[in-house]
């Protein structure tokens, strides 16, 4: 459907809309759309294809004195040809860059090389000059006749030959290239009219002639095609654009055509042309009711500059001669076609003066390249062209209408999510953006939209905290705060913590959220929000009733921002959330799980299990079980109970031995492969319930260890025997059985006929080993008694020793008499004894060892002081009698009467030494080393040692010698 639209700020109600004149300057024309009559009520209407903008900058000033004969577009500026011979070289608004005064007459062409380095222009007066845009290189050329076309090598800049093609009046193609000598001229073809239009691309130059068009290749030197003209062509100027390098479009008075270059392959004929060759096909004709003064590519599409028939003067007139009369031309038109000659669009254009311009006097330039926006004044055309209609005194831009216009356009009608999808390509201004989110969200909340309006926020607010908070307290006034609440951001920007607040708030008091309540207090920072702020409200929800578990974990999760560990790990253990020891281990919370044994097992028994063993120094044994068993009322906790005593007890077997005979349960109820190991390893367990437990659940072999250990091992041979029917261990039972079973009895009670593997071997074997045995005992015996022989006559010798009662330093006597059984009478002097006195210390004691010094060891006065019988001991120890006997407070009483009563039964002797000689004899025992080994046989009973000191068995300390 085509579409007419009038381009003015003032419409005009005819059709096509045209765009009225307007003041100089860039100002830009209006884009109201329009329809005639016949366009009414066709259908949806349709966005306008372009928008246009008159050129300002230094145009309007360069025209008001001089007229536009031609424009070109290179790739940095735009170069204006005028008909008093100036080339102005302008930017993309017009402004000037730099002129060029050069030619005298009408400038007809002017052409860029790719680099637009250089440009070259030709000129009615004959001449055609190249000059360079960035230094005062130029270079001029001047034939006789005028020049029309010129097209420059678009490698000008990079190659030394500096080529470039003219033509004009003088009907001749002109290839010149410069060499050594300077410029060669060539004659590409000539005779045919007056060369027109020259365009250049790559190695392609295209031209029009009288006759029609031609195209040579200057890679092989050889002209590819020609084709007709139209038959009205000498009715305009032609029009030659290259799309690409292979597509040439062709416009001519009322006809279009689209030609491509091709390549020819090999066919395998002879005496065609070889592969590599290349020609020309026309793809494309178009006929129209109008002629072409302009063509360019507009994507898939067309877009013609189109000069009208003056139809109404001239309705019966065909084309050819229906020229309007001077002053009363028509509207130039801009018209999009597509390839099959459908109009899309069309646009009326009120260039000044347009009344009395012809078909010849328009041209259309496009920019056929990507013009990057932002940089001094260039047009954002994003992948578009650029076009430029040019007449004597107007020059309009027209370019496809931008993000923003399409925007502006899609509001006005409606199309919201197309308006906003083309502000999310990114090429329309910021300050769009908030309008179309306003006006969109707008829409969809009075359609109760709510998810989808919240879904759009963050495209639609982006990076603006007002608009967000804005939109935040209308989503709650609308109390649809939980749609809007994943979306909300929670930096770039940050919103006031209040608003967060709210949000949170929202969700806690209504249960179909919670879990958008969990997600959101997961993923969102903790610093934006105050948590005891939230945390009252959720205790508040779960006090009044709420069972929501859900709810409990947010609190869980409260806690944790709070770094109150320990209460949401309570919480955590409560749901059983398997990262509950990930959490224990992470916050060093094992302090906190003496009262969550069951739960945690319950949860992962392994992994619990493990745990408490690795805490079993601050976590008793005695407080686990007891959880287990308090708590397990169907049994479901005793196959855990069993594996932490069984980890407890490989760790430590001691550590939880008061539950030895419980393990006895569990290991037969659980692991009765274990039990034997367990029975052989641990002595903590009663035996007789041990060995009920067994018998209850038919543990054969555990039965026969625990009746080894009971020593019962007549009764475990017959469990062997009769119950287990193990030959091999039977046969065993053979090998280990000297020092342990009369080898006669357990063969006696071997069933007569079974069959024991190596029977013979083995009963040899154990009359080896019990002959062994008989030998090694009789052997120990012999030597024992030699021993015991040794002893005695040690201990003899030892007794007929003499007994020292004083020392060098109490000036003994020698002595002068012997009795008869070779003893000594000793005798003290009063000197030595007053010496002694005055040399010892208070009282006459010395407060040394009093062994061997003559002294009592009682009352420590010397023992020859007293006129009373001396005792004694071999251990140099020595004892007045009286002393001796009176020994209350220093011994228990039941040894100091034991001393008494040997002491009495002592007799003096003619030579005052006699060994009492009556039967039994209680011996004597000396009060210091009898006080010394009870001593130390008390300290030896407390460390579980031997209770008889080495005094009980030293001779020295049981004999005695009175003395008198």
């Amino acid at each position: 459907m085509a579409v007419s639209s009038k381009i003015e700020a003032s419409l005009l109600p005819t059709r096509p809309s045209p765009v009225q004149d307007g003041g100089e300057g860039d100002d830009e024309l209006g884009d109201d759309d329009s329809r005639d009559d016949d366009d009414e009520g066709e259908g949806e209407e349709e966005e306008p294809r372009l928008k246009y903008q008159r050129l300002g900058g230094s145009l309007p000033s360069l025209l008001s004195s001089d007229a536009a004969a031609c424009l070109t577009v290179g790739e940095r500026m735009i170069a204006l040809g005028t008909h008093d011979g100036t080339v102005h070289l302008l930017d993309f608004q017009g402004n000037q860059i730099r002129e060029f005064r050069v030619h005298t007459a009408t400038v007809n062409e002017v052409s860029f090389d790719s680099d637009g380095e250089y440009v070259g222009s030709c000129s009615d007066d004959g001449t055609v000059v190249i000059s360079s845009l960035y230094s005062d290189e130029r270079e001029k050329f001047e034939y006789h006749r005028p020049v029309k076309a010129i097209a420059l090598d678009p490698e000008y800049a990079r190659k030394s030959s500096k080529q470039f093609a003219l033509g004009g009046l003088a009907g001749q193609l002109l290839f010149l290239s410069k060499g050594w000598l300077g410029y060669r001229e060539q004659i590409l073809h000539s005779g045919e009219g007056t060369v027109h239009v020259i365009k250049w691309r790559t190695s392609l130059i295209a031209w029009t002639n009288d006759a029609g068009v031609k195209v040579y290749d200057t890679a092989s030197h050889q002209r590819i095609t020609f084709i007709e003209r139209s038959p009205r062509a000498n009715l305009s100027r032609p029009t030659l654009v290259w799309q690409d390098d292979t597509v040439l479009l062709i416009g001519w008075a009322d006809c279009i055509k689209i030609a491509v270059v091709r390549t020819r392959g090999w066919d395998g004929l002879a005496g065609t042309l070889g592969p590599g060759t290349k020609y020309v096909e026309i793809r494309t004709t178009l006929q129209t009711d109008y002629y072409v003064s302009g063509l360019a590519p507009f994507g898939d599409q067309l877009v013609v500059l189109a000069y009208l028939p003056d139809k109404e003067d001239n309705e019966a007139e065909p084309l050819s001669t229906a020229f309007p009369s001077q002053g009363h031309a028509q509207r130039p038109e801009v018209r999009i076609v597509t390839r099959q000659n459908e109009e899309l669009a069309t646009d009326a254009l009120s260039i000044h003066g347009y009344e009395h311009y012809k078909a010849k006097d328009y041209v259309l330039a496009h920019a056929p390249f990507i013009v990057s926006g932002g940089a001094a004044g260039q047009w954002a055309a994003g992948d578009e062209s650029l076009y430029y209609i040019v007449s004597p005194k107007d020059v309009v831009l027209a370019r496809p209408r931008d993000a923003d216009d399409h925007v502006k356009w899609l509001l006005q009608h409606g199309y919201y999510e197309k308006a906003l999808a083309a502000v999310e390509e990114g090429n329309a201004k910021a300050e769009l953006l908030e309008e179309v989110g306003s006006r969109y969200l707008d829409h969809l909340l009075l359609e109760r939209q709510y998810d989808k309006a919240a879904e759009l926020c963050p495209k639609l607010l982006r990076g603006s905290a007002s608009a967000w908070e804005r939109w935040v307290f209308h989503f709650a006034h609308l109390r649809q705060l939980p749609s809007l609440a994943p979306y909300i951001p929670t930096s770039n920007p940050q919103l006031r913590d209040t608003v967060y607040e709210l949000v949170l708030n929202s969700l806690v008091t209504n249960p179909a959220y919670h879990d958008h309540l969990l997600t959101t207090i997961k993923t969102w920072p903790s610093t934006i929000f105050s948590v005891p702020t939230i945390i009252a409200p959720v205790q508040l929800q779960i006090s009044t009733g709420s069972k929501s578990l859900t709810l409990k974990e947010v609190l869980a999760e409260l806690y944790v921002l709070e770094k109150q560990y320990a209460k949401a790990l309570a919480i955590y253990v409560e749901l059983q959330k398997p990262f509950v020891f990930e959490f224990i281990e992470q916050h060093n919370l094992l302090s906190s799980i003496h009262d969550k044994v069951v739960p945690l097992m319950e949860l992962n028994g392994k992994r619990a299990v493990q745990m408490l063993i690795n805490q079993s120094d601050s976590i008793d044994a005695t407080e686990v079980v007891s959880q287990l068993q308090k708590e397990d009322v169907k049994d479901k906790l005793r196959e855990y109970l069993h594996l932490y005593l069984h980890s407890l007890f490989e760790k430590d077997p001691t550590a939880a031995k008061e539950y030895h005979g419980l393990q006895v349960e569990l290991y037969a109820d659980y692991e009765p492969r274990l039990l034997l190991p367990f029975l052989r390893s641990s002595h903590y367990y009663s035996l007789d319930k041990a060995y009920e437990v067994c018998t209850k659940r038919g543990l054969t072999r555990e039965r026969v260890f625990i009746l080894g250990r009971m020593g019962n091992s007549r009764e475990a041979l017959g469990l062997i025997i009769n119950e287990l029917k193990d030959i091999q261990q039977v046969g065993s039972l053979l090998e280990h059985t000297v020092g342990h079973i009369d080898p006669l009895h357990l063969v006696n009670r071997v069933p007569a006929g079974m069959s024991i593997p190596r029977l013979r071997d083995r009963l040899v074997k154990i009359i080896a080993d019990y002959r062994t045995e008989t030998s090694l005992r009789a052997g120990c015996n012999d030597i024992l008694k030699a021993d015991c022989v040794d002893l005695l006559v040690r201990y003899y010798d030892e007794a007929r020793h003499a007994v020292r009662v004083g020392g060098s330093e109490y000036d003994m006597e020698k002595p002068d008499e012997s009795d008869s059984n070779g003893g000594e009478i000793v005798k003290v002097s009063a000197a030595s004894l007053s010496r002694t006195n005055k040399a010892g210390g208070k009282g006459g004691r010395m407060p040394t060892n009093y062994g061997g010094s003559g002294r009592c060891c009682i009352c420590f006065d010397p023992v020859a002081l007293q006129n009373v019988a001396v005792v004694a001991f071999f251990c140099t120890h020595a004892y007045h009698e009286t002393c001796l006997n009176d020994t209350s407070g220093i011994l228990p009483s039941d040894e100091s009467e034991g001393l008494r009563r040997s002491g009495s039964n002592m007799n003096d002797s003619a030579y005052g030494l006699e060994y009492n000689s009556s039967p039994d004899p209680a011996p004597m025992r000396c009060i210091l080393c009898t006080t010394a080994a009870s001593a130390k046989g008390k300290v030896e009973v407390n460390g579980y040692g031997r209770t008889m000191s080495s005094f009980d068995r030293n001779g020295s300390t049981w004999g005695a010698v009175k003395v008198r």
